[in-house]
């Protein structure tokens, strides 16, 4: 929700907010930076955010080389993947959040997160972007599967299905 997101907005500047879970779902961590210069889009479900390696959980990026941007124009997929993510990490983003159930990680290791920003204001309503949302929704990015065949990422199915529905995935 966007207000839970605004409490974490600071005036004349961009924050990242870090929590960490437990298994049952409890906050047990929450960490604040301040966001100075940009966020680094490394792929689809790759960002470097204040010094920080987040991957979004459960989904592997770029399932094609291209995608159908906007659902009119054919673009490289890591290319629609920097114009949308950079848009609205770089240029928009007042407060992102990502939350993990990482208790911690090993230095150099990616943390696995499900990550939202708070765009608008300026005479915008407020609102929140889901990123992992996106990507699928985009075509951007697919939904990771188990061992043994189940979806990582349940709660993103329809998104991912409304995206083939519209036209939005693959051009190849």
């Amino acid at each position: 929700m966007p207000s839970y997101l605004r409490q974490f907005a600071k005036e004349g500047g961009k924050v990242f907010v870090l929590e960490r879970y437990d298994a049952e779902g409890r906050l047990v961590d929450r960490s604040f930076e301040r966001v100075g210069g940009e966020i680094s889009i490394n792929g689809a479900v790759e960002r470097r955010i204040a010094g920080y390696d987040i991957q979004l959980r459960g989904l592997n990026g770029c399932p094609a080389q291209t995608v159908n941007y906007n659902r009119v124009q054919t673009w490289r997929c890591i290319d629609a993947v920097r114009e949308y993510a950079g848009a609205i990490y770089n240029k928009r983003a007042h407060v992102i959040l990502c939350k993990t159930l990482m208790l911690s990680t090993a230095h150099g290791q990616a943390i696995p997160a499900s990550c939202f920003v708070l765009v608008g204001g300026d005479g915008e309503p407020y609102r929140t972007v889901n990123d992992d949302d996106s990507m699928v929704f985009l075509g951007l990015a697919k939904i990771g599967k188990t061992p043994d065949g189940r979806s990582r990422r349940p709660d993103l199915e329809q998104a991912q299905s409304l995206s083939k529905t519209m036209g939005f995935q693959n051009a190849d």
